[in-house]
C-alpha cells in the first residue's frame, strides 16, 4: 500500500467486522441502559456502569472515525455519506442512552460525591466525579438532558451544511499568471498563492476567495448565527451567567483566561503593528495590502519541499524530545497514519484523529510548501499526545481537552522553527525563516486572538437581545482588523468577510485556545530548548496524563498559568526578541 494514504483497515479489515461492532455497540447500550436507576444506590454500581461506558466509548470511537475519515478521504462520495450519516444517528442514539448518568450522579449530596472520590474502587473515575460535582447546577433534570441529546444532530446541522457547501459546492474563480496561463484556485492553494512573490496573484486569490464568500454571505450568516444562538440558548439553560463562561468550563479553562489573553493581546498591539511596519519596509511599498501581510519579505525563490525531504527534518527536530518519541514517529510515516497529498472532494485543512486502541490518522493537503513541514509536525504533535493518552489512560480519562491539545502541536511547531533558524548558515535564509516563524506566532497569537475577541462580541450582542445581520457581523469583524493590523495596512474592503470563512467559528470560543496554546508552547518550548534538567520527562508526563487531571493543573504542572499576565508577556519577549534578530538593534 502507498505509504502516503491511511489504511483504514487499521480499524476494520472487512465489512463485517465493522457491521459486528455496530452491533457490539447496541448491545453495550443495552447494558448501559440497566443502570438507570441504581446508580444512588453505591459506587459498585457507578463501577459497573462506568466500566460499560468506556467499553461503549472504545467502539463508538472506531466506529465513528472509520466512517468520518472514509467521508473525509472523498466528501462526494454516496456510500461514504450515507455510511456517516448511518453512525452519526448511532452516536446520536448513544448520546440519548447516557444522558441519564451524570443527572442520576448529580442528583447524589455532595458529602458522599465527595466520599465516592476519594474511593479506591472509583480512582480511574474521578476527574469525572469531580466535574460532575463542579458542574452540579449546570445537569438538567434526566428528562431535559434526554430532550437536548435527542436534537443534538439537529444542532449541528448548520455545522455541516457550512462544511459541505464551502467544500463541495464552492467554485472559485481561476487566477491567471504573468504569462497568462490559467492557475486553479482551491481552498488549500489560497494559502500558497498569498505566499506568491508576485503581487498579481496574491491579489487575484484575495479577491477570488471573498467575492465568492461576499456573494453567499447571507446564507453563511444565517448558518452561522443558528450556532451562535444554539450555543447561547444552551448557556441560558444550564444556567451559566453566558456562552462564553460554558465554553471554557467545558475546557477546565476559565473566564479569566479568556479575558486575560485578549487584555494582554491588546496591550500589545503596538508590537503587531511595528511588525507589519517592518514587513512594509522590508517589502519597499508604501501601502501593505491584505494580501501583503503572508508574503515573507526574505523569501529569494519559491522552494519546494518534497515529502520525503519534510519526513526527515520533522524528525530532526524533534529527536530533542527523546527516542521514544522519535521512534513513534517514525511508525507514524511508516505504517500509513497520515493521508498526505490533496485530492478532488478530499476534506480541506489538517486535523489528526486519534482512535482508542489503533493510532491517531492525520489528514493533510500537502502542497510541497514549507509551511506543509510545520503543519506535519503541528499534527504530529496533536497525534504523540493522543498516543500518550491512550496508552497510559482509560478511554474516558484519555480524552484531553483541546485547551491542551493545541500546546503540544504548537510546541512542535516552535521546536522545528528553532531547528531550522539555528542550523541555517545562509544569512537571507535564515532572515526568511526568522521571518516565518514571527509570521506563524503573529497568525496564531495575534490573529486567534482577534478571532476570539469577534466571538466574544458577537456572542454577548445576542446574549444582550439584540439583531445581528451579514451587515452587522462585516463592520464589527472589519473594526477588529483595523484595530489589530494599524496604519501601516489597508484594510481592503473584501476583508470583511474573511469570518465567513473561518470554520471553527462553528465550534464557538474555540479559537482563543489557539492563542493560549502558542503563548503556553513559547513557555514550555524555551525550557526544553535551553536543556532544563528533567523538564522533557515532565512534559511527556503532561502528555500522558491526557484528561485525567483539569487542563489548568496540567498547565501548572509544566510552569505554565495562564491566569497570570506574566505568562503572556513571555511570548510577547520572545516576540520582540525574534524581531529584533530578524533586523538587528530594532529594539
Amino acid at each position: 500500500m502507498n505509504k502516503t494514504e491511511w489504511n483504514l483497515t487499521d480499524i476494520y479489515k472487512t465489512e463485517a467486522d465493522f457491521r459486528e461492532d455496530i452491533k457490539a455497540f447496541y448491545s453495550k447500550m443495552e447494558e448501559i441502559k440497566a443502570f438507570k436507576g441504581t446508580l444512588s444506590q453505591g459506587e459498585d454500581e457507578i463501577y459497573n456502569c462506568y466500566k460499560t461506558y468506556e467499553e461503549a466509548i472504545r467502539l463508538e470511537e472506531k466506529l465513528y472515525s472509520y466512517a468520518m475519515l472514509n467521508y473525509h478521504k472523498d466528501m462526494s462520495n454516496v456510500e461514504a455519506i450515507k455510511l456517516y450519516k448511518e453512525i452519526e444517528k448511532i452516536v446520536t442514539d448513544f448520546a440519548e442512552v447516557v444522558s441519564f448518568i451524570e443527572p442520576e450522579i448529580s442528583k447524589i449530596s455532595e458529602e458522599k460525591l465527595e466520599e465516592y472520590i476519594k474511593s479506591p474502587k472509583l480512582n480511574e473515575f474521578k476527574k469525572t466525579l469531580q466535574d460532575i460535582l463542579k458542574g452540579k447546577k449546570h445537569i438538567l433534570s434526566e428528562e431535559v438532558e434526554r430532550v437536548i441529546s435527542k436534537y443534538s444532530e439537529v444542532f449541528g446541522v448548520s455545522e455541516s451544511v457550512y462544511d459541505t457547501f464551502t467544500t463541495t459546492e464552492f467554485e472559485f474563480k481561476d487566477i491567471q499568471d504573468k504569462d497568462g496561463n490559467s492557475l486553479k484556485m482551491t481552498h488549500g492553494l489560497y494559502s500558497k498563492y498569498l505566499r506568491n512573490a508576485d503581487e498579481s496573484i496574491r491579489k487575484q486569490a484575495f479577491e477570488s476567495m471573498y467575492d465568492l464568500y461576499k456573494k453567499h454571505i447571507n446564507s453563511i450568516t444565517d448558518l452561522y448565527l443558528s450556532r451562535v444562538k444554539k450555543t447561547t440558548i444552551s448557556a441560558n439553560l444550564r444556567n451559566y451567567k453566558s456562552s462564553m463562561e460554558m465554553a471554557t468550563d467545558s475546557d477546565d479553562s476559565s473566564v479569566e483566561v479568556y479575558n486575560t489573553l485578549i487584555k494582554e493581546v491588546n496591550k500589545n498591539l503596538d508590537l503587531n503593528h511595528k511588525y507589519i511596519e517592518l514587513k512594509r519596509q522590508l517589502l519597499g511599498v508604501e501601502k501593505l495590502h491584505m494580501y501583503d501581510v503572508y508574503l515573507n519579505t526574505f523569501d529569494l525563490a519559491e522552494e519546494k519541499v518534497e515529502y520525503e525531504e519534510a519526513k526527515q527534518t520533522v524528525l530532526d527536530a524533534l529527536s530533542i524530545l527523546g527516542e521514544e518519541y522519535t521512534n513513534k514517529l517514525k511508525e507514524a510515516f511508516d505504517n500509513n497514519w497520515l493521508d498526505v497529498y490533496e485530492t478532488p472532494n478530499k476534506m480541506t485543512g489538517a486535523y489528526s484523529m486519534g482512535v482508542y486502541g489503533v493510532h491517531p490518522f492525520v489528514l493533510l493537503n500537502y502542497i510541497n510548501s514549507s509551511r506543509d513541514v510545520s503543519t506535519i509536525a503541528h499534527e504530529l504533535g496533536h497525534s504523540m499526545h493522543s498516543y500518550y493518552a491512550n496508552s497510559s489512560q482509560n478511554a474516558i480519562n484519555a480524552n484531553y481537552t483541546i485547551m491542551v491539545a493545541e500546546v503540544a502541536s504548537t510546541v512542535n511547531e516552535i521546536l522545528l522553527a528553532s531547528y531550522l533558524i539555528d542550523k541555517e548558515q545562509d544569512k537571507n535564509k535564515k532572515a526568511a525563516l526568522i521571518n516565518e516563524q514571527l509570521d506563524m506566532i503573529r497568525a496564531t497569537l495575534y490573529r486567534q486572538a482577534m478571532f476570539a475577541e469577534f466571538e466574544k462580541e458577537v456572542h454577548g450582542k445576542i446574549e444582550a437581545g439584540e439583531s445581528l445581520t451579514s451587515e452587522n457581523l462585516n463592520n464589527i469583524y472589519y473594526e477588529l482588523v483595523k484595530k489589530y493590523f494599524g496604519s501601516a495596512c489597508v484594510i481592503d474592503d473584501l476583508i470583511k468577510y474573511e469570518w465567513a470563512r473561518i470554520p471553527h467559528f462553528y465550534s464557538c470560543f474555540y479559537v482563543y485556545k489557539y492563542a493560549t496554546g502558542i503563548t503556553s508552547a513559547i513557555v514550555i518550548a524555551s525550557k526544553i530548548l535551553s536543556g532544563e534538567k528533567g523538564y522533557v520527562e515532565k512534559y511527556i508526563n503532561m502528555l500522558r496524563k491526557g484528561g485525567s487531571k483539569g487542563s489548568l493543573e496540567l498547565l501548572r504542572s509544566v510552569d505554565v498559568d495562564l491566569e497570570k499576565e506574566e505568562t503572556y508577556e513571555i511570548a510577547f519577549d520572545y516576540f520582540r526578541k525574534r524581531i529584533g534578530q530578524l533586523v538587528p538593534g530594532l529594539n
